[in-house]
């Protein structure tokens, strides 16, 4: 609890990108009990930084009640052997996940995970590798902003409802639409994409 903000951390949900220590170590410390001071700084400055935190384990609560700006656009980038990076208006569904308004999570798509249908960074312990598929063209419509609801199918794929446009790590465009179904067996040939191979290998995700 902080005078100008409350800071929220959800340990199961971090991946350690450490956006938050590396970049404002008045408020998030490791060296410290508890590592987390909401009055070490502003709270606009505590606001920038959180917002930065990818799997959205950091969330803020300000004082004067400015809420987080919800993104326009619903964006996943893919990171190179390693999970979906999403941002924008989104709700999370799943046999364990119920999340009706987020705007940051990384999802794992390596199978690997015990925390799914999030990322816990078990890629990196499985040498989880990927080959995606090659950019499409940069001509077609930008789908506009919305609900984007994601629902992580028991033993199965992750089903996305709304617009969204999917990215690789550079930047380019692999995928825009208002539908698509995205692999987190691992196994998938057209990775991000599903192709069904998790009924082939009966990929097993959350009890």
């Amino acid at each position: 609890m902080g005078e100008s903000a409350d800071i929220t951390y959800n340990v199961k949900r971090c991946i350690h990108a450490a956006y938050c220590v590396t970049r404002l170590s008045e408020v998030f410390d490791q060296q410290k009990r508890p590592w987390i001071n909401p009055d070490g700084v502003s709270a606009e400055q505590i606001a920038f930084v959180v917002e930065q935190c990818p799997s959205g384990a950091l969330h803020y609560d300000r004082k004067d009640g400015i809420k987080e700006v919800v993104p326009e656009k619903n964006t996943i980038i893919v990171r190179p052997n390693g999970p979906l990076e999403i941002r924008g208006d989104l709700a999370i569904n799943g046999a364990t996940t119920a999340l009706e308004q987020e705007t940051r999570v990384t999802l794992c798509r390596c199978g690997a995970s015990k925390n799914k249908p999030f990322c816990d960074n078990s890629h990196k312990d499985s040498a989880f590798e990927a080959v995606e598929v090659v950019p499409m063209n940069q001509e077609s419509t930008v789908p506009a902003g919305g609900k984007l609801t994601i629902t992580a199918h028991v033993n199965g794929s992750l089903e996305l409802q709304g617009a969204v446009e999917i990215l690789n790590a550079s930047g380019e465009t692999l995928f825009r639409g208002q539908e698509v179904w995205l692999c987190r067996c691992g196994g998938s040939g057209n990775k991000p994409f599903c192709d069904g191979t998790h009924k082939r290998i009966n990929f097993e995700s959350e009890s």
